[in-house]
């Protein structure tokens, strides 16, 4: 046989097996690149290939309705990641996270608590409870969420002067209003009136809808606050609608005690549970 016809019956074979197994490769391969993609939170998007799915990328994850913190080989560099950030005397604020739809575990306010709580254990002694501030946030459903493995913490390092939390707080996903206790007037803050005047031009022009979630803290009735709730959200849709926006436009709700964020056994942390929360809603 000749040089020529082995070199090409070497290249056919060679051919056939690149065919036969590329798929299977390029799969492992964007696998083990992250090139699927994932999100700081939320339910792994459901797959076809249920191996796959099996395989979170979190390197902590939660299932519904569970309160323990499960983690994969790439939690000792979040680990590193975050105590790299620890300074002379800084607090490791630990959010848990929970769908609203999740039930509360026992001697917890919600699941969110019940998070931060295991997740602070993992890092065992390189925390003292010092310097460790445990909050809690609703997330909005997703995709899978019952089924699947899901991302439901952050971490964020803050100087102990920021332990007072700010009147107006940023989030990715909503905007918190902070009030004094007992009160359903805002607390007097330029920064609330500049934002909602700017929230009011933008709706204005994007038909945008407007969601008010009113909170309060554990102090006083349940069905007291359940209505302190809802009149500190009307009280925003108030100001929004002076400025123009048509009412229809604006949703009010009370979570009245139910959802706090901090402990309700300190001043600071019923401090943040008196809020309302505002989300944008786009056009459908």
């Amino acid at each position: 046989m000749s040089l020529p016809l082995r070199l090409l019956i070497a290249f056919v074979v060679w051919l056939l097996y690149f065919l036969l197994t590329y798929n299977g490769c390029r799969d492992e391969l964007c696998f083990a690149c992250g090139e699927q993609g994932e999100a700081t939170t939320g339910a792994v998007s459901p797959s076809t290939d249920s191996a796959v799915a099996a395989i979170p990328r979190y390197p902590v994850y939660f299932k519904w309705s569970d309160a323990k913190a499960y983690t994969n080989e790439n939690f000792d560099s979040l680990r590193q990641v975050v105590l790299a950030g620890m300074k002379d005397n800084n607090i490791l604020e630990i959010t848990g996270m929970y769908f609203e739809g999740e039930p509360k575990p026992e001697g917890f306010d919600n699941l969110g608590f019940a998070r931060a709580e295991q997740i602070r254990a993992l890092f065992g002694g390189a925390l003292p409870d010092g310097r460790v501030r445990i909050r809690a946030r609703t997330m909005d459903d997703a995709e899978g969420m019952r089924e699947n493995p899901f991302s439901a913490s952050a971490f964020d390092w803050i100087e102990p002067e920021e332990k007072v939390a700010e009147t107006v707080e940023e989030l990715d996903d909503r905007i918190i209003m902070r009030f004094p206790f007992g009160s359903t007037e805002k607390e007097y803050d330029p920064k609330v009136d500049e934002y909602l005047e700017k929230l009011a031009e933008r709706v204005k022009q994007t038909g945008e809808k407007v969601a008010l979630t009113g909170h309060t803290d554990n102090v006083g009735e349940e069905d007291a606050n359940m209505r302190l709730g809802m009149e500190r959200a009307q009280a925003i849709k108030r100001i929004l609608v002076r400025r123009g926006v048509a009412p229809d436009q604006v949703e009010t709700i009370s979570k009245g005690e139910s959802q706090p964020v901090a402990s309700n056994d300190t001043d600071e942390g019923r401090h943040e549970n008196r809020r309302v929360e505002v989300r944008l809603i786009k056009e459908q």
